[in-house]
């Protein structure tokens, strides 16, 4: 490097140095920042918009925790939600949205869902008098910047119902 820089002439010297500069920024940018931890996605609600014999159509609301001390573009979601141990919805969201830093947000997700099978044991549980309902929710999330690629999540709890 020196050999070729001491070949530079004055104006193109500090051009030179300028790109070398900006070159090592971007890569900089570039690296993925391990120190960040993951958010929590948790699930908040699920509303019932249309329920049909073979099709059924539901909003759930996901609700995300940024411990983080920067916010977090969130590019798209791959999600799977199981409700009372039923496969009760499972898609990909593409719609984006940041993930404020040290705070929470809530995001909801239209999912249509063929329960034909599983409906008639979600409403025996429901008819019970149940005050809530266990589900695991997991997926892949893949943000921008300043995590690259996908990170898996996982979270399981229980779902307060609103009768």
């Amino acid at each position: 490097w020196s050999v070729l820089l001491t070949r530079v002439p004055g104006r193109a010297f500090t051009a030179t140095v300028t790109l070398l500069l900006m070159l090592l920024t971007m890569a900089g940018c570039a690296i993925p920042r391990t120190d960040l931890e993951d958010p929590t996605f948790r699930l908040a609600a699920v509303e019932p918009l249309a329920m049909g014999l073979f099709e059924q159509r539901f909003r759930l609301t996901i609700r995300v925790d940024n411990p983080n001390d920067l916010s977090l573009p969130v590019r798209s979601m791959r999600y799977q939600l199981m409700l009372a141990d039923v496969d009760f919805a499972s898609g990909l969201t593409s719609r984006s949205f940041t993930l404020p830093a040290r705070d929470s947000t809530t995001f909801e997700v239209d999912v249509t869902t063929n329960l034909a099978d599983s409906l008639p044991r979600l409403m025996r549980l429901m008819d019970r008098q149940r005050s809530s309902l266990d589900y695991s929710l997991t997926g892949d999330v893949e943000y921008g910047r300043f995590i690259r690629g996908q990170r898996p999540f996982e979270q399981k709890g229980r779902l307060q119902l609103s009768l």
